[in-house]
This record gives structure tokens, C-alpha cells and sequence, in this order.
């Protein structure tokens, strides 16, 4: 029978922290959403909704997705300023071979 993880209780180290129900990315990132269009005086439906529907999408697009996916993600298509992820390592780091 398939577990929903959703509604399971934290009882391991590895298991993804989770705020009410919701993982706490998902939590942050909604938050901070809400937090912006609260501050740009928008409507409380709008500012409720919005964040609501971003973490209902990012919930389902990784769903069936390896545990560090939307890192990968922002190492391929963001620039590197924005991802503090280094594309190759320092200089003093790479050896010849030969």
C-alpha cells in the first residue's frame, strides 16, 4: 500500500522538515512570496492564493523527482551569481593528470 508522506510523522533524521503539513521549503518559499505581495498592497484573497498555488505546483512537479532535484535545477539554469553553487573549482584545486 502507498504512503502518503504528507501525513506521516517525523521519526527519522532524514525525513524532510516539515512545517504544519507542508515541507519547509515549500513553507519558506511561500511565505516569502506572500510576504512581497502583502508589501505591495495587494488584495488578502491574492496574497493568500498565490503562495498557495506556487507550493501546490512545486509540490507536484517533484513528486516523482530525486531527493535534490531543484538544486540541480538552479545549478544548470540559473546565472552564478544568484546560485552560490561553483561551476568548476578553484584554481589551486585542479591537478594535471599525466
Amino acid at each position: 500500500m502507498d504512503e502518503d508522506h504528507d501525513t506521516t510523522i517525523v521519526s527519522r533524521l532524514k525525513d524532510p522538515w516539515k512545517f504544519l503539513f507542508v515541507d519547509m521549503d515549500i513553507a519558506m518559499l511561500g511565505s516569502t512570496i506572500g510576504i512581497a505581495l502583502l508589501m505591495a498592497g495587494l488584495n488578502t484573497f491574492i496574497v493568500m492564493a498565490v503562495p498557495g498555488l506556487i507550493g501546490y505546483w512545486v509540490h507536484k512537479a517533484r513528486q516523482d523527482r530525486p531527493r535534490g532535484y531543484v538544486r540541480h535545477l538552479c545549478y544548470w539554469y540559473l546565472p552564478p551569481v544568484v546560485s552560490r553553487l561553483q561551476r568548476t573549482p578553484p584554481m589551486y584545486c585542479i591537478r594535471t593528470v599525466g
